[in-house]
């Protein structure tokens, strides 16, 4: 706790801008120089992809500012439902250089520098733009992790500044890979950064995001990740160089069982309990109460987000067909109608068997042992009720 409130107090601090902002436009002196700043994950799922700035140096003018767009108020009333709602606003602030450093360097993450080939009428443009940024009225924006975010800023911005094309590569060497790794969905492209430390983190962003995430990317899309942009900067002659400032510190988070491992493990279990209460024609509610409570309480968040939630990701998730509010009713409403929900449930959990065939919407490996276990369960309760039908 200690660790993340030093964390949160260096990077929400923010250093006022010794600039007036009356619509004139601002000139660096000629040995002044912008800089891309991309910095290594963190530990926390919020962090592991890293983090992109802008920073502005000019000796002469006493000037060496971090222009940061991934601060928001730690304060604001009811800050975590705002941010799943999406309606959470993320503004842009200004820090000096050396408290923007100190911050990483405190949280063991590595920084990079790229100083940016511009021209003097570019770099005079992208300081401007930022200055206009910084007013109050333009530096809040609704934060969006796929379309709007530190990185989609900041190359945004750069691009505005250029009298060239922003996406125009010129190192040979680099460009075909860059070009492989840009055929990948959005989801795919996450992939990589949720590794054995943090699966428990995927399964639940996965079973929140929706089949827009299974869209293949275009060169432009994929610079949500910092990486990415940083990668692409180094194909292009708008890099002039690069510098590793901060080397990584940090220690990696312990690695964490599979979910995989954990619901192939639960379907075992499942079957086994399935054929002891068909052997001993014993009730086990004990066993699906809770299964069901938790599969029906995801698929509430689910089906919230998608209806309330601003964010462009989290619609039209198929996961509604497996984490299924429906589950809820099995549970509290009466035995007349049980035949018809659990036909319903064995109907979208075979749609989503078909889904995890013909992937219209990825799923998390997880998933299917948990449709198995829901269609053991469902099929052993209908089996139950015909056999009472037939014993009375």
């Amino acid at each position: 706790m200690i660790k993340r409130f030093w964390y949160t107090l260096l990077i929400t601090a923010i250093y006022l801008i010794p600039f007036n902002s009356k619509g004139q436009e601002y000139k660096l002196s000629p040995n002044a120089e912008i800089s891309l700043l991309t910095c290594g994950a963190g530990n926390e799922y919020y962090l592991s992809f890293g983090h992109s700035a802008i920073r502005v140096c000019d000796t002469s003018l006493g000037i060496d500012h971090v222009y940061n767009y991934g601060t928001f108020d730690f304060g604001t009333p009811n800050l975590y439902l705002k941010f799943a709602l999406g309606n959470l606003d993320y503004m842009l602030s200004v820090q000096n250089y050396k408290n923007f450093i100190l911050s990483y360097q405190y949280e063991g993450r590595w920084v990079v520098e790229q100083k940016l080939n511009l021209t003097s009428d570019e770099r005079n443009k992208l300081f401007n733009l930022l200055i206009e940024n910084c007013k109050k009225e333009n530096r809040y924006y609704k934060y969006d992790f796929f379309r709007d975010n530190c990185a989609t800023r900041a190359r945004d911005i750069i691009k505005k500044s250029l009298n060239r094309d922003f996406y125009t590569n010129n190192n040979t060497s680099t460009t075909n890979t860059y070009r492989n790794l840009i055929d990948l969905t959005f989801r795919e492209i996450i992939y990589p950064y949720t590794n054995e430390r943090l699966m428990w983190w995927q399964f639940g962003v996965d079973a929140l995001l929706g089949m827009r995430c299974d869209r293949p990317v275009s060169t432009a899309d994929c610079m949500f990740i910092p990486f990415y942009l940083q990668n692409h900067l180094d194909t292009t002659n708008l890099c002039l160089s690069s510098t590793l400032i901060l080397d990584e510190t940090k220690t990696d988070n312990p690695k964490s069982i599979s979910p995989v491992i954990v619901f192939w493990i639960l379907c075992f279990i499942t079957c086994i309990v399935t054929y002891i209460s068909i052997k001993k024609n014993v009730k086990i509610k004990w066993f699906d109460i809770p299964l069901f409570s938790l599969v029906g309480i995801v698929g509430l968040v689910v089906a919230i987000m998608w209806a309330f939630s601003s964010h462009w990701c989290v619609k039209e998730n198929l996961n509604i067909l497996w984490a299924n509010p429906i589950f809820l009713l099995l549970i509290f409403c009466p035995k007349k109608i049980n035949k018809y929900i659990i036909y319903t449930l064995l109907t979208c959990l075979t749609i989503a068997l078909v889904n995890i065939i013909i992937d219209i919407q990825h799923y998390n490996s997880a998933v299917l042992p948990i449709v198995i276990s829901l269609i053991i369960r469902l099929s052993h309760l209908l089996y139950n009720e015909r056999r009472t039908k037939k014993s009375a």
